[in-house]
């Protein structure tokens, strides 16, 4: 098992499901089968701990991703700290990272004590996921470098920041200097050919400086026309709101008095 869980009894009283009962959803919706035994007071119910694990551990392998599962994991993680598994939290906390959601991983990181963020192994994760967020992304590269075990784990890793890495350049830049995208997305001048050539992108000179032109900027960043729908019968009707009632009428009274 890539996130190790340890090992324990795992009564099946109270709807608890097990990693055995598990290997049978090849012919349901696994993650649906999972949603559906977590409803209500059941999200609560530490049997579904190892479970959960061994359903990060499928998403791993089948490059899959199931926030809402994962997330589930992380709370009861909170109501039962002896149960807390800083493998397994640091494996979901990478997913959401490559998930392209920065929503995920904020989430994650709320779910998890600060004491373990603070602490190895979550610590550097939460590391290279700040400077993700924060658009630092040659200091993400080098980070990594020095630590590539950190992502060893998680298959595609790599190549899904460089699809967020590429989502945040279309909705940014026009143009960028060639120099500058390798150092973002972390490729030699080959790769990056061949990058370029997949997004239809274009190369140009200009006053001897190397630029990429983003041809899909227009198209990810467009105007929002908003229209306000506020009608006079919609204000009068809201008026009565407004006005002081007779309580406090004779409060004000009283105290001028």
């Amino acid at each position: 098992m890539i996130c190790k869980i340890p090992k324990r009894n795992r009564p099946s009283v109270g709807g608890a499901f097990t990693g055995a009962s598990l290997e049978v959803f090849h012919v349901m919706d696994r993650k649906t089968v999972i949603k559906s035994k977590l409803q209500g007071i059941e999200s609560y119910n530490p049997e579904h701990i190892t479970a959960l694990e061994e359903h990060l551990s499928w998403q791993i392998i089948n490059n899959d991703y199931d926030f809402e599962a994962n997330l589930a994991l992380l709370r009861l993680y909170q109501f039962y700290p002896e149960r807390f598994n800083a493998e397994c939290a640091r494996l979901v906390l990478l997913k959401a990272i490559i998930s392209m959601s920065h929503s995920d991983f904020t989430l994650c990181k709320y779910l998890i004590h600060l004491e373990h963020l603070s602490e190895e192994p979550l610590s550097q994760v939460v590391e290279l996921g700040f400077l993700l967020e924060t658009c630092r992304f040659s200091e993400f590269w080098t980070k990594i470098k020095e630590n590539p075990k950190v992502f060893s784990a998680i298959p595609g890793f790599r190549e899904s920041v460089c699809r967020f890495i590429v989502q945040i350049i279309s909705q940014t830049y026009q143009r960028i200097s060639k120099p500058l995208l390798m150092s973002f997305l972390d490729m030699s001048e080959n790769d990056l050919k061949q990058f370029i050539k997949q997004f239809e992108w274009s190369e140009i000179t200009d006053h001897h400086n190397q630029l990429i032109l983003i041809n899909n900027h227009e198209e990810n960043i467009k105007s929002i026309q908003i229209r306000e729908r506020v009608n006079f019968d919609s204000i009068t009707s809201m008026s009565g709101a407004f006005r002081p009632s007779k309580s406090d009428f004779f409060i004000k009274t009283n105290i001028q008095s």
